[in-house]
C-alpha cells in the first residue's frame, strides 16, 4: 500500500469510471471522496461532459474540489460553483471549421461558448447516426439546425462529429488537416460504441487543464493519482505519478496503466483503497 501522505491530489474521469453507464455515483464512491478530503487530498473530476450535462448527474453535495468539464475547456471550483477557466473558438474559427467539416458526409454539432455550451448548432444533411439522433432528441430544446455556416452567430467551445468504427480513419485525417487545433477521440457515453471526434482550441484537453490547475495550487503532478476509462483520459493519466484504468476501459489502453475493477464493480473504491 502507498503512503497516503505522498498523494496530494486525485483526478478521476466521470462516465464509465465513477458513474457507471445507466447508473449513478455509488455511496462507496462518495465515502472514499470524503475520506480523501479528510486526509487533505485534493479531489478533481475531469469529464468530457459540458457543465449543464455534468451537473445533471453530479449532486451539488458531492465532496470534490474542482470540476474540469468539456474535456478541459472549462474548470469550476466546486465549493462556490465559480467557473475559473474557459477556452473557446472565435466565430471566425468556428465558421472555418464548420466549412471544413461540411465536406464530409457526416453531421456535426457546434457547441456554443461556456457557460452555454449545452446550446448548439447542428446539421441535418445526411442520415442521422443513432447516437447523433439520441443527442439531438435529448437536448432538442437547446439545438438550432443550420443549413449554411453563415447562420453561425457565435464562437464555440468545440465541434463534435460522431463516427462508426469503420469511419475511424477520419480521426487521423482530421488531426492531420487541423494541426492548429486539438482533436480528441472519446467513446460515446450513450451507447458505449460510437466514436466522438471533438475539435477544440489548440492545447485544450483534460491533461492541460489539470496541469494548469495543479500549477496554480502548487501541487506537483508526480504526487497525483489518476483513474479513467477511455482515450480522452490519457492526457491526464500521463501527467500523474500513479495512473489507473477501470476494467471496462478499451483493451488497447490497458497495457500502459495499472488496473482495478470495472466501474460497476467499484473500481474507484479499489483505486482509492490503495491511496487512502
Amino acid at each position: 500500500m502507498n503512503n497516503p501522505l505522498t498523494t496530494q491530489a486525485i483526478i478521476s474521469d466521470l462516465d464509465g469510471t465513477i458513474l457507471p453507464h445507466g447508473g449513478q455515483i455509488s455511496p462507496h464512491t462518495v465515502e472514499m471522496l470524503e475520506k480523501a478530503g479528510q486526509k487533505g487530498i485534493l479531489r478533481i473530476i475531469a469529464t468530457g461532459r459540458n457543465l449543464f450535462a455534468a451537473r445533471k448527474v453530479i449532486p451539488d453535495t458531492l465532496p470534490i474540489d474542482y470540476l474540469v468539464f468539456s474535456s478541459g475547456a472549462g474548470i469550476m471550483r466546486w465549493n462556490d460553483k465559480k467557473i475559473i477557466s474557459t477556452h473557446q473558438l472565435s466565430r471566425k474559427e468556428t465558421r472555418e471549421l464548420a466549412d471544413y467539416l461540411w465536406n464530409y458526409n457526416i453531421n456535426f454539432t457546434i457547441q456554443q461558448e461556456i457557460p452555454n455550451n449545452h446550446h448548439f448548432y447542428y446539421t441535418d444533411l445526411y442520415p442521422l447516426h443513432d447516437d447523433f439522433r439520441h443527442r439531438i432528441e435529448t437536448y432538442r430544446e437547446f439545438g438550432t439546425c443550420i443549413e449554411t455556416t453563415g447562420e453561425i452567430k457565435t464562437g464555440a467551445t468545440q465541434l463534435i462529429m460522431i463516427l462508426d468504427p469503420v469511419q475511424l480513419h477520419l480521426l487521423e485525417q482530421v488531426r492531420s488537416d487541423l494541426k492548429n487545433y486539438s482533436v480528441i477521440r472519446s467513446t460515446s457515453p450513450v451507447d458505449n460504441r460510437a466514436i466522438w471526434l471533438e475539435i477544440f482550441p489548440l492545447g485544450v484537453h483534460k491533461g492541460s487543464a489539470c496541469t494548469s490547475l495543479l500549477r496554480q495550487l502548487n501541487i506537483s503532478p508526480a504526487t497525483c493519482a489518476g483513474i479513467g476509462n477511455d482515450y480522452n483520459d490519457v492526457d491526464f493519466l500521463d501527467i500523474c505519478g500513479q495512473a489507473y484504468l477501470v476494467a471496462n476501459a478499451p483493451q488497447r489502453l490497458k497495457p500502459h496503466y495499472k488496473s482495478v475493477a470495472s466501474d460497476k464493480e467499484e473500481g474507484f473504491t479499489e483505486f482509492m483503497s490503495q491511496l487512502c
